[in-house]
């Protein structure tokens, strides 16, 4: 029994997410599961081992599935092995071709994963149920080839019929009370079919031919079954003379059914499941269609809030900063401490509003990267000196030592940018005497390291750094607050020239940030003026 025995499932798909999900649907279904990544290792292992069934993806990379099937339908123990193909084509001519290139059936993505051991069991079923016929069919005609079962000769001019055993048993007769002759023959032809057999058997004695033939029998108890009687004429003492066999086929003809329904079901499945994707594809586009649109008003609003709090924010700042450094009318002690908190509070929040809007832009591809040749050592310097003051201000020293022939082919700006915002986040998480540095690590190719001894980073916080969604701003040595939005605008950037921003660190020694670039944005020739 199918039940009793573990069959061998073989997945071929280049996408190592979509083998992984089908190896462990098909194994908590007590299938043995083997997989490969492509057609052409898909052939090799069938060489090796046959499995059960195959669980075939039709777009892939150097060889199609299509080309893979009709391959393996060539190869010894190929001929019947059931393979399913998995496409995400949903038009006829493709489910068409799947079958023209020898396939027992087909799976649509998106696949179902909890009916798909119920439609792989189904599809091994069926195919046993083919190859058991098939067996069937070629016992049953080795049989008669060698025991001539069922035989019948037949003489019209001396009205003489030689029946074997076999057919008095197919016609449930009795030898002894009834004999052999073409009227009882004739009188268990089915009406229906009468004329035909009368035409046929005729007609080969007219032409001197062979005939072979499928009709219906009535017997006594008006049970209805199917025979194929075939013939060939001869001549024996100068009299034409016909003989050949008979077999019952009602089993096979109720099979030859079954299969025909079984057919016609798939086929309705197939019409059934191309409108359910036609009308599933519909529905994601109209959704797309809303998902662009909702995302489009989210910009516009987040752009125009952030534009309307820029400016009053101006005014109030600017108002703050009068305030702080009138020397006419001094404010006390505490009155000036509060003001200057406000400041840093302001200018926080509008380099919050700047960051909120340039990562809306690259997001959405409005803020384009403006490549340039320059030299990182230099690049270094310029950041150092910009954060020099805040630097000594915390006791904080910055060491630089990129070579002074390293060049780049990058935005400058918004490198810098990213630079600048490491920097000053490591000058952040200093305390007095501790230092940064910027060097090239051995261990990473084309990457810049910055690296402090600082307080370092929590574990559990490493993974949310840089996810603009997760808020993880910490505050400093001194209290100094952030905006969260730094670290994921840097890996925006790096990220829109083709790289990867990443973090090293343990709690209480230090981090070190990489920006790693690709390699030919460390060549001159590759340097374009201007990228989306």
């Amino acid at each position: 029994m199918m039940e009793n025995k573990q069959y061998c499932v073989l997945i071929v798909d280049d996408d190592a997410t979509m083998r992984l999900l089908m190896s462990h649907t098909l194994k908590k279904a007590d299938f043995q599961v083997e997989q490969v990544e492509n057609g052409p290792s898909a052939l090799e292992f069938f060489k090796r081992q046959i499995p059960d069934i195959i669980l075939l993806d039709v777009m892939m990379p150097e060889m199609d599935g299509f080309t893979v099937c009709q391959t393996i339908r060539g190869l010894p123990g190929g001929e019947h092995i059931p393979i399913l193909l998995v496409t995400g084509l949903d038009d006829i001519d493709s489910i068409n071709q799947a079958y023209e290139a020898g396939a027992t059936d087909f799976i649509t993505k998106p696949i179902t994963f909890p009916l798909l051991p119920h439609r792989v069991r189904y599809v091994l079923r069926a195919s046993q149920a083919i190859e058991n016929i098939g067996k069937s069919e070629a016992r049953l005609a080795h049989a008669q080839a060698i025991a001539h079962m069922g035989n019948w000769e037949w003489v019209p001019s001396k009205e003489k019929m030689h029946w074997s055993d076999e057919i008095y048993r197919i016609f449930a007769l009795d030898k002894i009370t009834q004999h052999a002759s073409a009227d009882t023959y004739y009188t268990l032809v089915h009406p229906e079919d009468l004329e035909e057999v009368k035409q046929t058997i005729e007609g080969a004695l007219k032409n001197r031919a062979c005939f072979n033939m499928d009709h219906r029998i009535i017997l006594g108890d008006e049970q209805i079954r199917s025979v194929h009687i075939q013939g060939e004429f001869g001549m024996v003492d100068g009299q034409p003379w016909l003989n050949g066999t008979l077999q019952d086929v009602t089993e096979r003809k109720r099979t030859e059914n079954e299969l025909q329904l079984y057919r016609q079901h798939l086929e309705e499945l197939v019409e059934q499941r191309t409108a359910e994707l036609t009308e599933t594809n519909v529905q994601l586009v109209e959704a797309n269609k809303e998902a662009e649109q909702a995302n489009a008003l989210k910009d516009k609003f987040v752009s125009l809030v952030a534009h309307d709090l820029r400016s009053p924010l101006a005014g109030i700042l600017s108002a703050l900063e009068y305030i702080h450094t009138d020397e006419e009318t001094p404010l006390n002690q505490e009155h000036q401490k509060i003001v200057g908190r406000l400041l840093e509070i302001g200018k926080s929040l509008v380099q919050m509003i700047g960051d909120v809007l340039n990562i809306g832009r690259l997001k959405s591809g409005k803020m384009s990267i403006q490549r340039e040749y320059i030299n990182l050592n230099d690049c270094i310097e310029q950041v150092i000196a910009n954060l020099s003051y805040l630097a000594q201000q915390k006791g904080v020293n910055l060491h630089n030592k990129v070579p002074t022939d390293w060049f780049l082919c990058v935005d400058s700006t918004l490198y810098g940018e990213v630079v600048q915002n490491l920097t000053s986040n490591g000058i952040k998480f200093c305390n007095k005497g501790e230092e940064i540095h910027f060097f090239c690590p051995e261990k990473y190719p084309r990457t810049l390291a910055v690296q402090d001894n600082g307080m370092g980073i929590e574990p559990e916080k490493i993974q949310k750094l840089f996810n603009i969604e997760e808020k993880t701003s910490t505050p400093g040595t001194a209290g100094e607050q952030g905006t969260g939005f730094g670290l994921p605008f840097s890996q925006d950037i790096i990220q829109a020239h083709g790289g990867k921003l990443w973090v090293e660190s343990i709690k209480g020694e230090g981090s070190t940030f990489y920006i790693q670039l690709p390699e030919e944005s460390h060549q001159e020739h590759n340097c374009v003026s201007t990228e989306q």
